[in-house]
């Protein structure tokens, strides 16, 4: 059955929230969007429609930062990473419902785990160049992405270890576009008819809002400290973890 009025409207504000919190902390909107969008079209088409927002989204910083764009670092992380996703694009279509969202909620977790860590350990001083054992960690995630359409907390998880904050940034923004590209090219190849379908619709309608969430959050977080920040990331991860222990519960 295709979406009505009333649920393309509801995602639509959903991709308006959180892209907007994306642009106001740097934080993956995918733990937001997709346990909700799951709820509303399935998680399929969730995870796709939110490849498709994470590509133009990572478009869009990437060109908007010259380091960004000009950088090289991360490339083997990004290989891995890129056969990981498609993996669990392929095991999303064969495995069980539950099993699927069983991992959503895990990849959730993740996310959650991130924010503590990274408020524990506190940043790095100085980065180290990434290697095979980097590149483990972009498989991994890769396929926690392509499953969920979470990769970017269990990444984060491994590369805040490593990076600075200023790396990290720019290495995972490279990295989690390319997944997102191959992503949504892997479901197209793979996906049912109908649930492509309602991935492109739901992309489609979401992508003004996206933009406009983007530029309305980079431009509050000008004026929020740093503290609310946390405190915003922190309640973000926790409502992502409801929503999706909600949906492995339906």
């Amino acid at each position: 059955m295709s979406p009505g009025p009333e649920q393309l409207a509801a995602v639509a504000l959903l991709a308006l929230v959180a892209h907007g919190l994306k642009g106001l902390t740097g934080f993956g909107p995918a733990t937001l969007f997709v346990p909700v969008a799951s709820l509303l079209f399935g998680q399929p088409a969730a995870v796709a429609a939110s490849g498709v927002l994470d590509a133009t989204s990572g478009a869009a910083l990437t060109a908007a930062d010259r380091r960004v764009r000009r950088g090289r670092e991360g490339l083997l992380t990004g290989v891995f990473m890129a056969a990981g996703t498609a993996a669990g694009v392929v095991a999303l279509t064969r495995v069980p419902e539950a099993v699927a969202a069983t991992a959503l909620v895990l990849a959730v977790l993740a996310g959650l785990a991130a924010v503590v860590d990274a408020g524990r350990r506190g940043p790095v001083g100085e980065s180290r160049p990434l290697d095979a054992r980097d590149g483990v960690a972009g498989l991994l995630a890769g396929f926690v992405g392509g499953l969920t359409g979470i990769g970017g907390p269990p990444l984060v998880v491994h590369l805040q270890r490593v990076l600075t904050p200023h790396d990290l940034r720019a290495v995972v923004t490279r990295v989690l576009l390319v997944a997102a590209v191959v992503r949504v090219a892997t479901f197209l190849a793979v996906g049912d008819d109908a649930q492509v379908a309602d991935a492109l619709l739901l992309a489609a309608v979401c992508l003004p809002p996206q933009l406009a969430g983007l530029l309305a959050g980079a431009r509050l977080a000008r004026r929020v400290s740093p503290a609310r920040l946390a405190a915003v990331n922190g309640a973000v991860v926790a409502a992502s973890i409801l929503l999706a222990a909600l949906g492995a519960l339906l």
